[in-house]
């Protein structure tokens, strides 16, 4: 399944019951995926989210998925909405962000109807909490998952080691992470990510944690599997640190909640097909077949066609 939104592309796969080999956000920051300039067409259009997003894609698939169902799932146009009513600082910062990506969605979701990988985009629901409910479904048919990703929320899904979340962006000895890798680093458990990342912050979502609490600190006062409910009733909250820990309670309760996925989307049954994606050609022969090379602009639509299955939205709306 490949997640996509507008300033992040990730991506994850499933493999077959069989099979026990585990398969998704590449941060885009000047959207160039990597390249060391941008990609452009003939005329002079960016074709750089288009290009990269297939790149990184085949390049995943074949180095680390071959054999499993790629899915692509994309944020909805609503999906932040209740988080931020629940807290309306929730990704605020991001008013300010380059959204221009967005003119490349729907040639990329043409370009993965051209070759044949579904897709799915549920109105209401962020791409991690599609994630989470496909990874779910996936664990109970007894299909290992590979999440592509540089999302560290993504972590908290690593609590199966059938499920392994690959980061295009890391250094080669960090690039595929499991549910060991997690406590090596950062000294929690996965399943303890949502308490771990209220107590620190997460800048990119515009949670600001606790004020002197880093990785390190957080990681100890959780040792031990403890949860943030088991460390808000413990003697552990001590000195000017655990005095501002306990006059954020609620704080923090609502933070972890915000970054807690959700894995029961109400996603179509039908999603996937229990078959692994062909091997996908080239980004440059993909452009080539939607004649972009020529494409003076990306800001007129792609040519309307029948929609495949699996680009339903969950409401059932075409």
């Amino acid at each position: 399944m490949l997640h996509c939104h507008p300033a992040d592309q990730q991506a994850l796969s499933w493999g077959n019951r069989e099979s026990r080999t585990p398969i998704r956000e590449q941060r885009t920051g000047d959207i160039r995926f990597g390249f060391p300039a941008r990609i452009t067409s003939r005329n002079g259009a960016d074709l750089t989210g288009v290009f990269g997003t297939l790149a990184l894609l085949r390049k995943a698939q074949r180095e680390h998925a071959p054999d499993h169902e790629v899915l692509v799932a994309f944020d909805g146009e609503l999906a932040s909405a209740a988080r931020v009513e629940t807290d309306p600082d929730y990704k605020a910062n991001r008013a300010d962000a380059d959204h221009s990506p967005i003119a490349s969605l729907p040639w990329v979701k043409t370009a993965l109807d051209a070759i044949g990988v579904r897709w799915i985009e549920h109105d209401t629901a962020e791409g991690d909490d599609t994630i989470a409910t496909l990874t779910t479904r996936a664990l109970a048919e007894a299909r290992p998952v590979r999440i592509m990703s540089g999302d560290r929320d993504l972590l908290q899904l690593l609590t199966d080691p059938a499920v392994s979340v690959l980061n295009r962006g890391a250094p080669a000895d960090r690039r595929v992470q499991t549910r060991s890798d997690v406590h090596a680093r950062f000294g929690v458990h996965p399943g303890q990510w949502p308490c771990f990342r209220a107590l620190t912050g997460d800048p990119a979502d515009n949670i600001p944690g606790i004020r002197g609490v880093g990785a390190v600190t957080a990681a100890r006062l959780l040792s031990g599997g403890l949860t943030l409910d088991g460390l808000l009733a413990s003697d552990r909250l001590v000195g000017a640190v655990g005095a501002r820990i306990a006059a954020h309670t609620e704080d923090l309760r609502r933070w972890r909640d915000l970054i807690r996925l959700e894995h029961d989307v109400d996603l179509p049954d039908d999603l996937t097909t229990g078959h692994p994606t062909p091997h996908l050609v080239t980004a440059a022969a993909i452009l080539d077949h939607l004649a972009l090379w020529d494409t003076t602009t990306l800001n007129t639509p792609p040519p309307d066609k029948d929609r495949i299955a699996c680009r339903r939205r969950s409401t059932g709306h075409p």
